[in-house]
């Protein structure tokens, strides 16, 4: 606020600000402080991560009727869409995954798919659980395929050793 003025007579008053800050800009604000908050577990003590946060498609090799928009992957059109990871090159076999998910109603929409050896072997995968890798490698891939125009995907942290 740089200035107000009280009328006195009406009993009104003027507020004068020099940033025009808008609601969406204030929930945005909001969201962000939130998600700072929040704490991301690692029980199971794995070493590496592999992380999206959707601000753009720089770790997607492919994808299809998905897009990110402000900040979150969404299905384009109804019927089902797919994102599949650039390949992440890893020093030794990926033996057990686990997989966090920050997002809305992704649940029940959403299949998180991993193939551990470079190819489309692709190993359904279940966020929070632990997970063996039945195909082990050092190519590691994710595969999201979304079917639900409600559902967006704000990030994903796959945690692996």
């Amino acid at each position: 606020m740089t200035k107000y003025i009280f009328h006195v007579p009406d009993e009104t008053m003027e507020v004068f600000f020099s940033k025009d800050v808008g609601i969406s800009k204030l929930f945005k604000e909001r969201i962000q402080k939130d998600l700072q908050q929040e704490d991301i577990v690692n029980p199971y003590k794995m070493l590496y991560s592999m992380n999206f946060t959707f601000d753009d498609l720089s770790n997607v090799s492919s994808s299809s009727n998905v897009e990110v928009s402000n900040g979150n992957l969404r299905l384009i059109l109804s019927g089902s869409g797919n994102m599949v990871s650039t390949t992440k090159s890893t020093a030794s076999d990926v033996t057990q995954v686990y997989l966090l998910i920050k997002g809305e109603q992704w649940i029940g929409n959403t299949t998180f798919s991993i193939s551990a050896d470079g190819t489309d072997n692709f190993q359904t995968i279940i966020p929070t659980t632990l997970t063996n890798i039945t195909n082990t490698g050092k190519q590691l891939i994710l595969k999201i395929e979304i079917t639900s125009t409600t559902t967006l995907i704000d990030s994903v942290a796959l945690l692996f050793k």
